[in-house]
């Protein structure tokens, strides 16, 4: 497995590994047993470093909390020269105890949880806003941006943003000049490319992106689609594309998780991706989608394949 290259992100002078680990680290489908749980994660952010991974992202609200005290613990259990390289990232604004809460006091509270179970922690996403209100909360007076601008003007933190889908309000935080970073997720992948005009608004402003769930959801991850197709409706257009894309891969002799990752890391305005595995063994085929080998004829086909799906994509963040 060759290296994990680094790439600084926009502004904020962080140099992160181009594929970064976030999510659901620990949260196992057949297992409540919460040490087990935590065993599984600590294995995977030992093995995540032990394969170069640098950047680790979570938020309050994955697994109810779960994740991020999942994420603590495998930090905790790092040699702290290690600890002290890498990137860190959590999220603000949807703790379980107090979702889709943008008021400074909220955030402040919920930045202080996320502290004390991850220490260091160097960029800071406003999570998951639901609507305008809470975007004029999270920008406004005694919002989120003044308590998280706060924080980076003292050191505390290197880089804040906004992590949702819906591309009108990343535009916002563009446009407000106070964003060094953007976390958008589900646009960018073989199926759907909708995400590309932000990307290159961002890159004009010098704002960095850090790409969500390049495999959308599991669907390019390299599973069985026949046994998939059952939990489908019917007309899914996602789905049909990807059934497309998995045929294409098949005759190519390529892992369909290998084209779905390295996709968005060949992405130049992309800064990092982040995939989620739940365990070691995770880890290892996420890094393994990352480093093979695929030449660059292969790529040079994908995008006319791609030209070619039907259906046309289903709209993405830019239509919420």
């Amino acid at each position: 497995m060759s290296p994990l290259p680094l790439k600084t992100l926009g502004r904020t002078g962080i140099q992160a590994t181009t594929l970064g680990i976030g999510g659901y680290l620990g949260l196992l489908d057949d297992d409540d047993d919460p040490h087990r749980a935590i065993d599984a994660a600590s294995a995977a952010v030992q093995r995540a470093t032990e394969l170069g991974v640098r950047y680790f992202d979570t938020s309050p609200a994955y697994g109810g909390g779960v994740a991020e005290k999942h994420l603590g613990a495998g930090l905790a259990s790092l040699d702290p020269t290690l600890r002290q390289q890498l990137t860190i990232s959590t999220k603000v604004g949807t703790h379980p105890q107090r979702p889709n809460h943008y008021l400074l006091d909220d955030v402040r509270w919920c930045y202080d949880q996320s502290r004390h179970l991850l220490g260091d922690i160097d960029i800071v996403f406003v999570h998951d806003p639901g609507s305008d209100d809470d975007m004029d909360t999270i920008m406004g007076p005694g919002g989120a941006f003044e308590f998280l601008e706060g924080l980076r003007e003292q050191g505390e933190i290197r880089g804040i943003g906004l992590g949702n889908r819906t591309h009108r309000w990343l535009r916002r935080v563009i446009d407000s000049g106070r964003a060094d970073l953007i976390l958008p997720s589900y646009d960018y992948h073989p199926i759907r490319q909708s995400v590309i005009p932000l990307l290159e608004h961002a890159a004009a402003a010098d704002v960095g992106v850090v790409n969500g769930s390049p495999y959308l959801g599991g669907l390019l991850a390299g599973i069985d689609v026949e046994e998939a197709a059952r939990h489908r409706s019917p007309g899914d257009v996602d789905f049909e594309r990807a059934r497309q894309i998995y045929a294409w891969c098949q005759m190519q002799g390529v892992e369909v998780g290998a084209i779905a990752v390295q996709y968005s890391l060949r992405q130049p305005l992309i800064g990092a991706t982040l995939v989620g595995p739940r365990t070691a063994k995770e880890v290892e085929d996420n890094v393994r989608h990352a480093t093979a080998e695929i030449g660059e004829q292969v790529w040079e086909e994908l995008d006319r394949f791609i030209a070619t799906l039907q259906p046309p994509p289903a709209a993405g963040g830019e239509a919420q």
